[in-house]
């Protein structure tokens, strides 16, 4: 279909409009355009007029960098200079990482230095692996040392890394310690021992009584481990591994039912097993138990074969209507059967020990059964108040080596015999201990005879008359009795033979 025609006065109209419109186009590009340059071009003169800061605080970093630099290595070397330790510098750079090694100049004092080296060496790559790319660094390995006391000098390897903090415009420092401090007995110039800490297998052994109890205390159920524990082979001054401290001690343990490996002991917990020369004075202060006043006179009362729930009730009355602290040395048999009385004696302030399970004579027996009478009284104590018993008197006094190595407790004899156990008769036995009794001994009775019990009483007050301050077995002793040991009293120790 064709369009219609316009006419041509409507054409001619529309070409008039759009001459009159192109000249006003052109003219606003124009004006646009210029504007546009003129902006421009006065950002740019502004900018090219402006100084360069950049450049110049670059110069001024540079400059207080290599002042701080300098200030820094001073100190570093000053610091050096002044430790009681020489050594000698090492120094080396790698790009922005300058590293400063201080070996020591005397190595004979050192036995351990080959290995505090090659700790140190790696130490000092760690830090520079963990240092930010392109960071300007001081890295400086030295050797600390560390003084315990006179007889002990530890040698620590130290890193000290220092990265240059271009915000702060200053240095920050990071100290990273080796993880083991090489120990040395000043004395020998040997590395430190546990004979040097311990000075003897008894003392050890004396610790191996605690570290078991710490085993079972910090179980979360002692009864489920305890045969493992008391079964737990022992420790030895040369072959157990440990790790010193100025105030505790770390000690490998042998494997064992609670999957410890090592336990701590502070050693204000073992202060009286310990050299004091070898610690650090601090770590055992108030500890370790004063001795007996020289002026005083003492004495102790011991109990054995108990308890018995006619007899043993009606003595503790006695005993805390008096206020006198005694050792009861327990029958195991006896134990299970009166776990409450054996509560009762322990929660009045007595000692709680051991005197085997069924009262065997241990020199005649074999050894399986020496360690079965020990072992399940153990338990049974252990059972009923919630501690192993830490001494032992053997039935009728008979030890020997062989039994003290199995029992590994104290062994408490007794140097007064009261032979309440022979003359049943409540005179007789008052009598007999006030004409055999001396300073610093321990009286032996039975707290299973009523005629005891019935003795104790005066016993006591004509003790007191005389002058004698009454204390259980293990404070007479000290707090210091140990395995393959025996005591008669205070001043009457032998080795088991």
């Amino acid at each position: 279909m064709d369009r219609k025609k316009q006419p041509r006065g409507t054409r001619n109209s529309r070409r008039e409009r759009n001459k009159q419109t192109f000249p006003k186009k052109v003219a606003l590009i124009s004006v646009l355009g210029v504007s546009f340059i003129l902006i421009c071009g006065g950002v740019y003169a502004t900018k090219i007029m402006q100084p360069k800061p950049k450049e110049v605080s670059k110069v001024k970093d540079d400059s207080l960098y290599k002042q701080k630099e300098a200030l820094l290595l001073e100190k570093i070397r000053e610091a050096k200079k002044q430790e009681e330790l020489q050594s000698t510098e090492q120094e080396k750079t790698e790009g922005s990482i300058q590293t400063l090694i201080y070996e020591p100049v005397t190595t004979d004092t050192i036995p351990q230095l080959p290995t505090i080296k090659t700790e140190l060496t790696i130490l000092i790559e760690e830090a520079k692996k963990n240092l930010p790319k392109e960071t300007a660094a001081k890295i400086v390995g030295y050797v600390k040392k560390i003084k315990t006391n006179e007889q002990v000098i530890g040698y620590q390897t130290t890193v000290d890394t220092y990265t240059w903090d271009s915000k702060k415009e200053d240095w920050s420092e990071k100290t990273v310690l080796g993880k083991n401090v090489a120990y040395v007995n000043q004395k020998t110039k040997q590395p430190l021992t546990l004979q040097d800490i311990f000075i003897s297998e008894a003392n050890l052994l004396a610790i191996y009584q605690v570290l078991q109890q710490k085993l079972l205390d910090e179980s979360p159920d002692g009864n489920s481990v305890i045969d493992g524990v008391l079964n737990m082979p022992k420790i030895s001054l040369d072959g157990t591994a440990f790790t010193y401290y100025p105030d505790k001690i770390s000690l490998e343990l042998p494997e064992n039912p609670t999957g410890k490996k090592e336990i701590t002991l502070p050693y204000k917990e073992i202060a009286n097993y310990i050299n004091p020369e070898f610690v650090d004075p601090d770590a055992i202060k108030d500890a370790v138990s004063a001795p007996l006043d020289p002026d005083k006179k003492y004495i102790s009362l011991t109990f054995d074969d108990g308890p018995n729930p006619e007899t043993t009730p009606r003595l503790l009355d006695i005993l805390k209507e008096k206020d006198v602290k005694a050792t009861f040395f327990m029958l195991g048999q006896n134990v299970v059967k009166n776990e409450e009385l054996v509560k009762r004696v322990a929660e009045e302030g007595h000692e709680v020990a051991s005197h085997s399970y069924s009262h065997p004579q241990l020199t005649g027996v074999d050894e399986q059964i020496v360690k079965d009478e020990v072992q399940q009284t153990d338990k049974a104590i252990y059972h009923a108040i919630g501690k192993i018993p830490t001494d032992f008197r053997p039935p009728y006094g008979a030890v020997n080596t062989e039994v003290a190595k199995i029992i590994n407790k104290p062994i408490i004899q007794w140097s007064v015999d009261s032979q309440d156990w022979e003359s049943h008769n409540a005179e007789a036995i008052i009598k007999r201990i006030h004409d055999t009794a001396y300073h610093d001994t321990i009286i032996l009775m039975h707290d299973i005879h009523p005629e005891t019990v019935d003795a104790v009483a005066t016993v006591i007050d004509h003790l007191r008359g005389e002058g004698y301050e009454i204390l259980p077995s293990k404070k007479l002793l000290g707090n210091k009795a140990k395995p393959l040991h025996m005591y008669y009293g205070s001043k009457d120790e032998r080795l088991v033979q």
